[in-house]
């Protein structure tokens, strides 16, 4: 029998062992370190806003759950394993790739972290003159003189799943050394908390994890 901690999963499919497993030097292993990644980025957060997304009544939810997307793809993106006091910072850094241009300005991502990522994360609710529609011409509108914006959460949400099949591009990439890097740091960081819980808590059912070969 297996110790507790092969159960523990780091993603649906893929265990905290499994992960441990791979060789950063490997490129047949960053094949399926991509796999990892895909599987767990959208086995946790993406695949649930797109559930939520057809809903008319949706658009807190899935803007919730887009931000937090956002957040962890610049942790890894940057090998954070540590993210207290960092969020403005990634969040803002994240609208600033060009799937967010040229809408999101400085002003625009800075009012976005304040008024909906914490407005949401914190209160449930967008602060100030936020207003969350859909069917819009563009992702984002300034309206008010610039004191309001109105946001396409399916525009908005579209941009995120792109900015993550852009760095799961980019991890594919072989001469992207110092990204693969930050995210070794951050998954093995991942990983051996897990393997740890594992010593504390019951497992989780095995449900046909796959093997690496």
């Amino acid at each position: 029998m297996g110790s507790t901690s092969d159960a523990l999963r780091i993603s649906p499919q893929y265990s905290s062992r499994e992960w441990l497993g791979l060789s950063i030097e490997s490129q047949d292993h960053w094949q399926t370190a991509v796999k990892i990644v895909r599987d767990r980025l959208t086995g946790r957060f993406l695949k649930f806003a797109d559930t939520c997304l057809p809903d008319q009544f949706s658009g807190f939810v899935v803007l919730a759950l887009d931000c937090l997307l956002a957040e962890t793809i610049e942790q890894f993106r940057a090998g954070i394993t540590n993210g207290d006091g960092k969020s403005r910072k990634l969040i803002t850094r994240f609208l600033s790739r060009k799937r967010f241009q040229p809408y999101f300005d400085e002003d625009a991502r800075t009012h976005f972290f304040e008024d909906i990522r914490c407005g949401l994360l914190h209160q449930a609710e967008a602060k100030e003159m936020w207003l969350v529609k859909r069917g819009r011409s563009v992702m984002l509108e300034k309206v008010n003189d610039g004191r309001g914006f109105i946001i396409d959460v399916k525009k908005f949400h579209e941009a995120v799943r792109d900015s993550l099949e852009d760095y799961l591009e980019e991890l594919a990439d072989p001469e992207q050394g110092q990204l693969r890097e930050n995210l070794w740091q951050k998954m093995n960081h991942i990983s051996r908390i897990r393997e740890e819980r594992g010593l504390l808590y019951e497992p989780e059912s095995n449900d046909e994890l796959p093997t690496l070969t």
